[in-house]
């Protein structure tokens, strides 16, 4: 038989031998109060530009099933980057790693109950497995904004038109982002006149999509050795990505791409958006679910340039769910890559503490000082304003009036036994360390 009182369990022996470590999971983050301040100051900023468009919130599950994913994502998210277990009933599901599959879902769930269009967005947590490096990390927040339910180009406009809106209310300039736009129909039509075969066509947007990370003699041996173009498509489609428009423009009589292209480009500039958004035959996106216009939006910051959002027109989504048909449009941008851009161009304000008052609790034993500071923190409080109260006994007021300059309070209040005996109030101004003493109830009148 066994002594169970000597049978120490796994997790026993490591509070036992090891010290538990202060680093949050690889890839990961812990925010602190100073982190928090960014991170609401962004979500405030992109909540404020969504409503103002007309946009409603909405959230879903932190898990989802597995074959959610698997129908609708690309392949590299699924068989490289997607935390996926099964739980206790024998399901395989998955932690979320986009949220344009749950969306998906959810819209076709209430189709026709939806009205039309919709306007949805969501700020949500997601993870993916891949390597932490400089503006991405294994857990991340996004802002998803999409709309349901209008086939023309007039919707894809009014999303884009949102991301230069979200980062103009950051305070960023025409010199610090760009808006390059494509078309997916419009890149298979100029494969087609290409010649090229459909396994070639995955192999050159493979291609595209890295462009901007590879010299172009890269380039020119990815295309020439795994796609097989020969040296006459090879220079087509590099004259095309040099000088696009001409062949766009002979296109558009047969081609609903180049159709939209130029639909899109008449309404950015009548909208006076050319500053910032411009046709970029490069441009891809990686997922198979696009299906007309896509786009993505770049830090021009020399030492960050890289896309910080991205989508675009995806016609087919919800099929997956039956046989209804409704065509969306929307993007994605997330937040560490949009505090590396804020931070690049110096657009983070400095934030002030929060902190208005705290009250001082006199060095004493005697209960009335605590009873006398707690009466005032609520009177000041059911105003609206924030205030921190001393909680110990018997400390130095130097000490607090320390506390309070570095935790940057605006005022203290001191009572001490003059005050108490004649219900007055000392406040003194730690911005610019001058002080008054008045009755308690002019005090509270004049905050009031």
């Amino acid at each position: 038989m066994y002594n169970l009182a000597k049978v120490s369990s796994p997790i026993k022996r490591l509070r036992m031998t090891n010290k538990m470590t202060t680093q949050p999971y690889k890839g990961s983050r812990d925010f602190y109060p100073e982190d928090m301040k960014i991170r609401n100051f962004i979500f405030d900023t992109w909540k404020k530009v969504c409503k103002s468009y007309g946009y409603e919130e909405y959230d879903g599950p932190f898990i989802e099933s597995f074959e959610l994913y698997a129908a609708k994502s690309g392949e590299e998210l699924v068989n490289e980057q997607l935390y996926s277990f099964e739980d206790r009933g024998k399901r395989k599901v998955a932690i979320r790693p986009e949220m344009t599959p749950t969306l998906a879902r959810m819209v076709a769930s209430k189709i026709n109950e939806l009205p039309k269009p919709i306007r949805w967005f969501s700020i949500a947590n997601f993870w993916r497995y891949e390597k932490p490096q400089r503006g991405r990390g294994r857990e991340f927040f996004q802002l998803n904004l999409d709309m349901f339910g209008i086939e023309g180009v007039e919707a894809d406009l009014e999303v884009i038109s949102t991301s230069v809106d979200i980062l103009k209310s950051f305070g960023a300039k025409e010199t610090m982002f760009e808006v390059r736009f494509n078309n997916r129909r419009l890149a298979d039509d100029i494969y087609r006149n290409l010649g090229l075969s459909t396994e070639q066509k995955k192999l050159v947007n493979k291609a595209l999509d890295k462009k901007l990370k590879i010299s172009q003699e890269e380039f020119n041996s990815w295309l020439k050795d795994d796609a097989k173009l020969s040296n006459l498509e090879l220079k087509s489609l590099n004259d095309y990505l040099e000088n696009p428009m001409p062949m766009v423009n002979q296109l558009v009589p047969k081609s609903k791409g180049a159709q939209e292209v130029v639909k899109l480009t008449e309404l950015i500039n009548n909208q006076g958006l050319s500053m910032f958004v411009k046709f970029d035959p490069t441009i891809i996106r990686g997922l198979d679910y696009y299906t007309g216009n896509v786009f993505e939006v770049y830090d021009l910051n020399p030492q960050n340039i890289r896309a910080i959002a991205g989508g675009g027109r995806y016609d087919d989504l919800v099929t997956v769910f039956g046989k209804d048909k409704l065509t969306g449009t929307g993007y994605a941008m997330g937040d560490i890559t949009l505090k590396d851009f804020l931070k690049g161009w110096n657009l983070l304000p400095k934030f002030e503490s929060e902190c208005e008052y705290l009250i001082t609790l006199w060095p004493s034993e005697d209960p009335k000082f605590l009873k006398k500071e707690l009466e005032i923190s609520k009177i000041l409080r059911n105003n609206g304003l924030n205030v921190q109260t001393w909680l110990e006994n018997n400390t130095k007021l130097e000490k607090q009036l320390k506390y309070a300059d570095k935790k940057g309070c605006k005022y203290v209040i001191i009572i001490g036994e003059n005050e108490l005996k004649d219900n007055l109030v000392t406040i003194k101004n730690l911005k610019d360390s001058t002080q008054e003493t008045k009755p308690l109830e002019k005090f509270i009148s004049d905050i009031k």
